[in-house]
């Protein structure tokens, strides 16, 4: 085994501790895939089956992960 820094065990920890969530993601968005094809199959494209509430849930993950990134970037430039 290759002896390593404390500063490279460090960052391989830090790396490592990402893997559990991302798995959990990779598996929470395979599931909701499978049942997307599964209604899908079922009864087709939802044809008015949303309402503008449905709609506003919808896109509030996709409002964080912008936030999300947009918070990092400003991190990131504001250390250079």
């Amino acid at each position: 085994m290759v002896e390593c820094s404390a500063e490279e065990t460090t960052s391989r920890n830090a790396w490592r501790a990402i893997l559990i969530p991302a798995v959990g993601s990779a598996a929470l968005s395979a599931s909701m895939v499978v049942n997307i094809l599964k209604t899908h199959k079922e009864h087709g494209w939802p044809k008015r089956a949303f309402k503008k509430s449905d709609y506003l849930l919808m896109v509030i993950p996709f409002a964080i992960i912008v936030l999300a990134i947009g918070e990092e970037i400003d991190k990131t430039e504001s250390k250079e």
